[in-house]
């Protein structure tokens, strides 16, 4: 550069020494000096601009990169949170698990590689990812690496490429599953509409429906939960903000499709009614099912309650309490249906066949089964209700279970609607009622690069 300039002012001194005719003359004699001057410095400047642009798609590419790999790393760590790696491949990384002629890392695996690829789609670069899931701590590690050569790299130096990139992400802390929706088919199978509203603070809501709409949002609802997946996509018509529903998360396993059933005796009673009394009932086999009509008040004693080839009903402004009870679903009439002002106050069964449980629906029953919890009063629900092949709509226009400790649902479809908020709690220490394998599960997740 030095040299240039040196060479511009000597032309300019030569053109002033030299008798031109004309200023054009002189114009063009010092024209020519500066072509001179910028073909000598030319590539000192190109090369200098060259290395910057080289520098800032560096930088942007290393940033872009970076959250992908954060994204991917969180989301991942969020699945493991909730169903496990899911294979025994889980510890080894993506490219020694797929030279070992595997699939991948298994769902969690999936998961990394798609927030990436997602993320990524408009890089025109070769892109490589890696994955490593660690079960021991639940951590979750995704490298991703761009093979971007850069133009001008013997200026920049060759440790910058390829551009690499890792986020380590890891469950710290205790969360639960609040919702299970199990059907892997057909539309919304977990489904809020007219301004309904889910609660699942502290817990993970989850549908298996593979659905383009299999998590339905409808105008004026909303859901807020620690994390949310739709093992297919989610309809958006209107919802009000809330916890954003994740997509394409894979199927969550039953947690309770080894439980064992309870034992179904003769019947005890049949076609039990109790209508505008005060009654006390006995745990045993109900065939025909239980009602409480006109206002009645029941109370439940500790222990198992069979409702066989009946429903379970509960209306006008009657009430039910139980402390340490189960009820077992068993034929096709054997459903759920809390209605009108009728006051639920039920916690589940503390220990035996049903421990755990409030409502044990007998999974070898019928499809096409809808239970209706629809009570103005339905504030206390303790315990797991597992309806593995009934759909469960909530619509009584008031909260429901807002005053349980804690409250998980696993059914094939969960509706609410008509504006109540359906409240799941996660209060474990403030109940006897203990809660099944598959419902508590690790979940705050950090990244921790």
């Amino acid at each position: 550069m030095f040299k240039a300039g040196r060479t511009a002012m000597v032309a300019a001194q030569q053109c002033a020494a030299t008798k031109l005719a004309s200023l054009g003359q002189y114009l063009r004699c010092i024209a020519g000096g500066t072509a001179v001057t910028f073909a000598v410095s030319a590539p000192a400047v190109l090369g200098g601009a060259g290395v910057a642009t080289d520098f800032a798609i560096f930088s942007m590419k290393r940033n872009t990169l970076q959250a992908a790999a954060d994204a991917a790393a969180l989301a991942a760590t969020r699945e493991l949170s909730v169903i496990g790696s899911g294979t025994s491949a889980s510890a080894m990384t993506a490219s020694a698990a797929a030279s070992a002629g595997a699939s991948g890392g298994g769902p969690i695996d999936s998961i990394a590689r798609n927030y990436v690829e997602t993320a990524l789609a408009d890089d025109e670069g070769v892109i490589s990812t890696s994955v490593e899931i660690d079960d021991a701590s639940g951590a979750v590690k995704v490298s991703v690496q761009d093979n971007w050569k850069p133009f001008f790299a013997h200026f920049l130096g060759a440790d910058i490429t390829p551009i690499k990139v890792s986020a380590r992400a890891e469950l710290v802390g205790e969360s639960k599953v609040c919702v299970i929706a199990l059907t892997t088919s057909g539309i919304g199978a977990v489904s809020l509409t007219k301004n309904a509203h889910l609660e699942a603070k502290g817990c993970s809501v989850y549908s298996n429906s593979t659905n383009s709409t299999g998590f339905y949002l409808g105008s004026g609802s909303s859901i807020v939960a620690d994390v949310v997946c739709s093992a297919g996509g989610v309809y958006n018509k209107g919802a009000m903000s809330g916890t954003e529903v994740l997509t394409d998360c894979p199927a969550i396993a039953d947690p309770l499709a080894s439980r064992a059933k309870p034992s179904v005796g003769a019947c005890d009673f049949k076609n039990t009614q109790v209508a505008g009394a005060t009654q006390t009932l006995e745990p045993g086999v109900y065939c025909g099912g239980i009602r409480v009509t006109g206002g009645a008040s029941v109370t439940f004693k500790e222990g198992t309650y069979v409702i066989k080839d009946g429903p379970f009903i509960v209306s006008d402004t009657s009430k039910i309490t139980g402390r340490n009870v189960g009820f077992y679903l068993t034929g096709l009439l054997s459903l759920v249906q809390f209605l009108g002002d009728a006051t639920i106050d039920l916690s589940g069964a503390e220990d035996g066949p049903m421990a755990g449980l409030l409502f044990f629906e007998d999974p070898s029953v019928g499809i096409l089964r809808i239970h209706n919890i629809r009570a103005t009063n339905a504030y206390n629900l303790t315990g797991t209700i597992y309806l593995p092949k009934g759909n469960l709509l909530v619509d009584p226009t008031a909260n429901v279970a807002e005053k349980s400790a804690y409250t998980a649902i696993i059914a094939k479809r969960l509706v609410v609607e008509n504006g109540p908020s359906l409240v799941l709690n996660t209060n474990y220490g403030a109940t006897k009622v203990p809660v099944p394998d598959g419902i508590r599960s690790a979940a705050d997740v950090v990244l921790a690069r």
